[in-house]
This record gives structure tokens, C-alpha cells and sequence, in this order.
């Protein structure tokens, strides 16, 4: 008993000064602190999934590959038919979970003014902000929310033109599915960011139940402009913590890399960040909607936030599955919709409805898409 009332003593005095670390350090990420995400910072310690990353990039002897990432594969449930190189030509585990698409695998043929998928994932949320430093859904079917200024370090609503909408959409991968992520639409990239964070699991098990994950962890972010307007891509990294990496422009992958050694410190309290632009008078460099800019080594999420048309109509709702960029040609009334391509067959847009019952209400800022508001037709 006395034990148990010492860990219990203890783990609060750690609650607590950690609290007031947050408090001194301004709350750079914008976090609604709880217990429950001071338990898993604790759980999923830094060092100790720092441990588990050197793990999956220990190099497997040339006899085990295939037997071993066969067991990986048919476990996570990954599509072998879409694997580029056999499973004995991966080296690591790592390797296998950041793969790259077989040639010929994805049709990618988006009409100009849409938004198609980044990632092969599950959509844990998509919705429109109407207001500075709005908090939004971070699993729109469970209510929590994270901070959107306190993930990008800005806050994008500002000089928001009045003829646009400021959207974005939340992805999940899982374990079995493709490791990479694409250019959601023709996006020319200004700048990056990398904010130093925490590896806690991005699964729905735990973003549907703590809030502020995605502000907290490891990530990258990707600023610059669409046809739409603004638009910022965040790759948010999990357990891997050193597993995000860019490959469509060689400046930012090196400006960007991660430092691969974890130090002492609560990363989320100081808002650490790498910030790297592109040289003035270079334009940016553009990604053609669909091209491949980077990807994960393990368990990630994906962030889109842009600027749209008003008026602008998602094609996808919360809990659906989603592929990258497999899209047919809309009708000419869609040209200018949004789409979020779904995995087997193009989703009918409806308007964007703006709704804030079944629980979304008690959210202190922000408007969102309730899931029941969208539908089929």
C-alpha cells in the first residue's frame, strides 16, 4: 500500500511540474492539459520508442527477410500486389513500412480545383474553421480536438480573403497500409518546419480519447499555395519518431532531417522547431497533385489545412477509407468541389453544413462537419 500511495504521490508532483512548465513556456503547442496525456508522455516515453525505431531499423540477415516481412506483412494485412521489389530486397523493417508503390499501381487524375487524398488512411475528421485560434476535431466521432495554431505554429485563419473557407481534413495510416504521402492537389512549397515532439500513438484508440496529440508530437510541416489559396500538409510522426522524411526537394529533406538521437526534456513545452524556406526568388517548388513528397518509416497521421472556394464541398466523411489520388473525372458542376478520393469509387459532394450538436458543442472555439451531416447520393 505504501507503494502504491509513493508511485501516486509521485506521479502527481510530476503532473504538477510539468503543468507549470507548460504555464512559463507560453504553451507553444496550445494544449488543453490533461492527465491522461501527462500518462501517455509517460508510457511512450521518447527514449523508450527511440528504442523501439532502432529495433525495426536493425538490418535483417539476407536468409530471414523474406519469411520474416512475409509474417509483418500478413500480419498488418498489407496489399503485396501494389509492393515495389520483392520482400527480400527490404533490408530492415523500416524499410518495408516506408515501401514505395509499384509502377502502374494508382491511376492519378485529379480535375483543377480538387483536393484528393494524400495517403492511403482512414479520415478521422474533416471540417471548416470559422475563427482565430480555433480548436478543432481531432477524431471527429469522439469529440476530442486539438489546437490548429499550436500544430502549424501559425495560425492560418488570419487574413483568411473574405471569398475563401479555411478547411482541412485529419488521416490516420495504419500499420498495413502504404507509408507515404502525396501532394493533395498542384502545391507549390515555400517552406518547412520541423517541431521537435513527443512519439505517442496516433491510433484512433488513443486520439479519440486524449486530446492534443497531433499538436504534441513529432512533425512536419509543409507551408506554401494551391490553386485554392494557402494550403499547409503536416506529416505528423508517432512511435518512429525519427521516421518522417521528404523527397521531393533535396534542400528541404536535408533542412528537415531529423536528428535521429533523442535528448533530455518535455518536447512539446519549449516549441523546438527547425525552420527551413526556399530561396527568394525561386518561386517554391511545385508538387503535381498525386507526385510523392515523403513519407514514414512507422505509424503516422497526416494534417491538410487550405484555403478553398466558399461554397467548396467535401466527398468524404469522417470513418471512411481513402487511397491516394485514385479519381475518376467529376461532373462539371464538381470542378470546383473539394475531394478526398475514396477508396473504391468517387464520393457524391454535398455542401459543406456546419453543425456543432452531438457532443461538438461543448468545444470552446471552431466550427466543424459532424460525420451524420454528410451522406451519399
Amino acid at each position: 500500500a505504501f507503494t502504491v500511495v509513493l508511485a501516486a504521490a509521485t506521479a502527481e508532483w510530476q503532473y504538477q511540474r510539468f503543468w507549470k512548465q507548460i504555464v512559463a513556456a507560453g504553451n507553444p503547442a496550445e494544449i488543453s492539459f490533461t492527465r491522461l496525456l501527462f500518462l501517455l508522455c509517460l508510457l511512450f516515453d521518447r527514449e523508450r520508442m527511440h528504442l523501439v525505431a532502432s529495433i525495426c531499423d536493425t538490418q535483417l540477415p539476407t536468409l530471414i527477410r523474406f519469411p520474416v516481412l512475409w509474417v509483418v506483412s500478413t500480419v498488418m494485412g498489407c496489399d503485396l500486389s501494389e509492393v515495389k521489389g520483392a520482400l527480400d530486397s527490404f533490408p530492415t523493417i523500416g524499410d518495408f513500412f516506408s515501401r514505395e508503390l509499384r509502377e502502374g499501381s494508382r491511376q492519378i487524375d485529379a480535375a483543377p480545383g480538387a483536393v484528393v487524398s494524400p495517403a492511403d488512411a482512414r479520415v478521422l475528421a474533416a471540417g471548416c474553421v470559422s475563427n482565430l485560434n480555433a480548436r478543432v476535431a481531432q477524431v471527429q466521432v469522439k469529440g476530442t480536438t486539438f489546437s490548429l495554431p499550436g500544430l502549424l505554429g501559425t495560425d492560418p485563419f488570419m487574413d483568411l480573403p473574405k471569398d475563401r473557407e479555411l478547411m482541412y481534413f485529419a488521416l490516420h495510416l495504419g500499420p498495413g497500409d502504404y507509408h507515404r504521402f502525396h501532394a493533395p492537389a498542384s502545391f507549390t512549397v515555400e517552406s518547412g518546419r520541423r517541431f521537435s515532439g513527443e512519439g505517442l500513438p496516433v491510433s484512433p484508440l488513443v486520439t479519440g480519447r486524449a486530446n492534443d496529440v497531433f499538436s504534441v508530437n513529432e512533425r512536419v510541416v509543409l507551408s506554401g499555395s494551391w490553386s485554392g489559396g494557402r494550403m499547409h500538409l503536416v506529416a505528423v510522426g508517432a512511435a518512429h519518431v525519427r521516421g518522417i522524411f521528404l523527397e521531393f526537394d533535396p534542400h528541404l529533406a536535408k533542412a528537415m532531417a531529423g536528428s535521429g538521437a533523442p535528448t533530455d526534456g518535455a518536447y512539446y513545452l519549449d516549441g523546438r522547431v527547425t525552420t527551413a524556406e526556399l530561396p527568394k526568388g525561386a518561386g517554391g517548388v511545385t508538387a503535381s497533385s498525386g507526385s510523392m513528397m515523403g513519407g514514414f518509416r512507422l505509424g503516422s497521421a497526416v494534417v491538410c489545412v487550405f484555403e478553398a472556394p466558399a461554397g467548396s464541398m467535401w466527398k468524404v466523411k469522417a470513418g471512411e477509407r481513402v487511397k491516394v489520388a485514385n479519381r475518376s473525372s467529376p461532373r462539371a458542376s464538381d470542378t470546383t468541389g473539394l475531394e478526398v478520393q475514396g477508396c473504391f469509387q468517387p464520393l457524391v459532394g454535398l455542401p459543406v453544413q456546419m453543425r456543432e450538436d452531438d457532443g461538438m458543442s461543448r468545444l470552446p472555439q471552431g466550427r466543424h462537419i459532424h460525420a451524420s451531416a454528410l451522406s451519399s447520393s
